[in-house]
């Protein structure tokens, strides 16, 4: 939440004034005391166990094994007697502002060991109390409740895992990482990487969304007994989390056949036709690590060739050239396979292996170092995402008045209270008790200025309009589309800003013209939920603003029903995710944040051409959507095309080598050439909230950009939402803006007793952009 700065200086005014008339005739408030212990009395019934025998009284359990991070949707289970939810439920927590938010969900999940998933929420803050209600007869019953675990050391129990520290999920043996970092000597020093270790199939998620903040599973065959019992539901959603952007880092040795007839859906996201083993010589290895000690002969599936990228090229035993190591595109999202069973007792052994782990992963347990973080230190924040905050945060409704304003204005009250008092009213006119009348009348007729000054502007539209009536809205959205394996997402972030506290439902659906790309057969489903965004630290820069008092109500998160198959004749889809009745306080923003996963329509994608023995494209360009492309670029390696400044739905651009071509990396971050034959970039200022596209370019490609090095700023909280990775041989990627957003947000006034839709919300900073991942293909060039 966001308050004015004149706002504040008045009511510093007011408190002062209340101060001095409540210490002159020593009176306090009971009514306030009385309303305190009674929000403290609230906050305590939440927490606090309830009375439910210890022998029979449910548990709940969090995230993955007690893993989770804030800002990302976590798992809630329940483990206790059997049937102890059978019907829809509510799970109430606290939002990043702390505010009392409820997750509502009508599918409970029965799973091993006598455990119920129950669904998902956002955790807003870490040891927030959760709190499991079901309705009875129109009212709630608290079946259980406990907090969120706090923070710690991930390798002893359920902690939260901060966001600069990487999340490795392992499914077998975890080859080590969790000693990334430790010391023999410093037992309690920290790993760099929390690590999972995933002992029974019940523990992993059953929606796609359970993997939300994962950077990384890791699949062996020490894992077979759990991938062989996780069912259809789980194997959906970790396969659907796979193409939707997630990681993976599988071995694929001597037990490959075994691990993959126990999981026939990472055959499928694999480009394996027949599991072939072979026996490879250990040279590649010792080489790729510079190892000193030799290794012995190893057998291994035999990795394509066609497709992926390899890493590591190597020799079988009869000196055939073979694969070792290679990464391939799954949609948005990338497996990287290594021909090695590297948790047998043959790699276990070998010195090596821990180095060969790490540089086959890439830089994802390379360790930042963030005393470059923020490098001027001139905010309050260390990753991209409080940036974008920040912009998002800005609302010309809003007057802004500088510091040195407000300094003015508290130096002014300051010198009414002492000398101005003192010399005046004691020295100059001799009457001290007459203070008790001038010092109130300035000190309100000071906040009754200050509060006149701090009134919005009038809606540009209608000078007429009332004030009251002021609703403003800033959005960033993105929709990826993968036109290579079907894999769609959309991601869209509003701030909300009202100047009068109002009570709202906000609807977010795709458009129109965003259904048209969806698939719309039973066999695809569509996932989508709409939740707060942002909480207090480091990340965005915010503090907490209203604490476990309850002096907002609570407000109800309503996803949509991913079970159900998408329907040709519901233009949504099965995607409109709902958020009832939020309440705004005045003169404050509030943000909101919704997620879809979909299948993508793939019906009008075209291969894009590429030349021969070289990193150009040729040939026509068509524009594979049904809505116009804004200012759009096609991006292939680190070339960056720039296509009119239109393209219609549909319509080609010719002969796409003639158009005007950048350096990707260069455009990035603007550098441009000098005289002397040097070059400069345009620095990064992590204080500048006045572009948004170009802070939605580095959301959108910051390692393409020089990552940290360049910006200052980490990108843990929305790092999915870079595709600099995704730039390979076979792809390039899309990208536009839209003239209409592709995921639409309705608000609906229910401060009145007919609810209503505001129809006066401004939306004065909106980004629509698309994302298109498109296939590259080869031809030979005719005369």
């Amino acid at each position: 939440m966001t308050y004015h700065s004149l706002g504040r200086a008045a009511a510093l005014t007011l408190v002062l004034l209340f101060a001095s008339v409540s210490a002159a005739f020593g009176q306090s408030d009971p009514d306030s005391s009385a309303s305190s212990s009674a929000a403290k009395s609230e906050t305590a019934s939440v927490a606090d166990p309830g009375s439910t025998p210890a022998e029979s009284k449910p548990v709940l359990s969090f995230g993955i094994n007690g893993h989770y991070r804030l800002g990302h949707m976590t798992t809630v289970r329940l483990a206790g007697p059997r049937n102890t939810i059978d019907g829809p439920i509510v799970l109430e927590t606290l939002d990043g502002d702390g505010v009392r938010v409820r997750y509502h969900n009508d599918d409970v999940l029965p799973i091993a060991d006598g455990k119920q998933e129950l669904g998902l929420i956002n955790a807003g803050s870490e040891a927030a109390p959760v709190a499991v209600r079901r309705l009875d007869d129109g009212q709630f019953t608290t079946v259980a409740q406990a907090r969120l675990p706090e923070s710690g050391n991930p390798a002893r129990g359920p902690s939260v895992i901060p966001p600069s520290m990487p999340w490795v999920v392992s499914i077998g043996d975890a080859l080590g990482i969790e000693t990334l970092g430790t010391s023999n000597v410093l037992t309690d020093k920290l790993a760099r990487i929390a690590v999972t270790t995933i002992d029974s199939a019940g523990s992993l998620p059953h929606q796609q969304l359970g993997y939300d903040g994962v950077d990384l599973v890791i699949i062996n065959a020490a894992g077979l007994d759990v991938v062989g019992k996780m069912n259809d539901r789980q194997s959906d959603a970790f396969v659907g989390w796979i193409r939707s952007g997630g990681r993976c880092f599988v071995s694929l040795g001597e037990q490959s056949q075994a691990l993959l007839d126990a999981a026939p859906w990472l055959l499928s996201l694999l480009p394996i036709d027949e599991v072939e083993l072979n026996r490879y010589d250990p040279a590649a290895f010792e080489t790729y690590t510079s190892s000193q000690t030799p290794l012995d002969v190893f057998r291994g599936i035999k990795l394509p060739r066609r497709d992926g990228k390899p890493l590591l090229l190597g020799r079988t035993t009869r000196r055939v050239s073979a694969v070792l190591i290679a990464e391939y595109a799954i949609g948005l999202g990338k497996i990287t396979a290594i021909t090695a069973d590297l948790e047998s007792p043959l790699f276990a052994e070998w010195p090596e292996r821990m180095s060969l782990v790490t540089q086959a992963i890439g830089d994802l347990f390379t360790e930042q170092n963030d005393r470059n973080s923020s490098a001027d230190n001139s905010t309050t924040f260390n990753d991209l995402a409080g940036q974008m905050r920040g912009v998002l945060d800005q609302f010309d409704v809003k007057r802004q008045f500088d510091f040195s304003v407000v300094s003015l204005i508290v130096l002014i009250l300051i010198a009414a209270i002492g000398p101005l008092d003192y010399l005046l009213i004691n020295r100059v006119l001799g009457k001290p008790l007459l203070g008790w009348v001038t010092f109130p009348v300035f000190a309100i007729a000071l906040s009754v200025f200050l509060i006149l000054q701090s009134s919005p502007r009038a809606d540009v539209n209608d000078p007429q309009s009332p004030t009251s009536s002021l609703v403003r809205a800033n959005q960033f959205q993105i929709t990826d589309l993968d036109f290579v394996d079907g894999a769609g997402r959309s991601f869209l972030w509003s701030s909300i800003y009202t100047h009068h506290p109002i009570k709202a439902d906000v609807a977010i659906r795709p458009s129109d013209e965003l259904t048209k790309m969806i698939q719309t057969d039973s066999d695809h489903r569509t996932q989508s939920i709409s939740y707060p965004f942002g909480y207090p630290g480091k990340v965005f820069g915010g503090i907490q603003l209203v604490g476990e008092n309850g002096s907002l109500l609570p407000y109800e998160v309503i996803p949509a029903n991913g079970d159900q198959p998408n329907d040709a004749n519901n233009n949504t889809n099965g995607a409109e995710s709902l958020i009832e009745q939020v309440t705004i306080a005045p003169r404050s923003s509030k943000s909101i944040a919704s997620k879809q996963y979909f299948a993508a329509d793939t019906s009008g994608a075209t291969p894009v051409i590429r030349r021969p023995g070289s990193d150009l494209l040729r040939g026509d360009f068509v524009n594979p959507l049904t809505v116009d492309l804004i200012d759009a670029v096609l991006i292939y390696r680190n070339t960056v095309y720039l296509l009119p400044t239109r393209v219609p739905a549909g319509k080609p651009v010719k002969s796409i080598e003639n158009v005007r071509q950048r350096n990707f990396r260069w455009r990035l971050t603007r550098k441009v050439s000098l005289e002397d034959s040097a070059t400069e970039s345009t620095p990064w200022s992590p204080a500048d909230f006045g572009d948004i596209e170009r802070v939605a370019d580095m959301l959108l490609f910051h390692q393409a950009a020089g990552g940290k090095l360049y910006t200052g700023l980490r990108h843990d909280i929305l790092g999915d939402l870079d595709l600099s990775e995704t730039l390979l041989d076979n792809r390039c990627i899309l990208v536009a803006k839209t003239e209409q957003p592709l995921v639409q947000m309705n608000l609906v006034d229910r401060s009145t007793e007919e609810p209503r839709p505001i129809a006066s919300v401004e939306t004065e900073k909106v980004l629509s952009m698309v994302r298109v991942v498109l296939p590259v293909r080869s031809t030979l060039l005719t005369p």
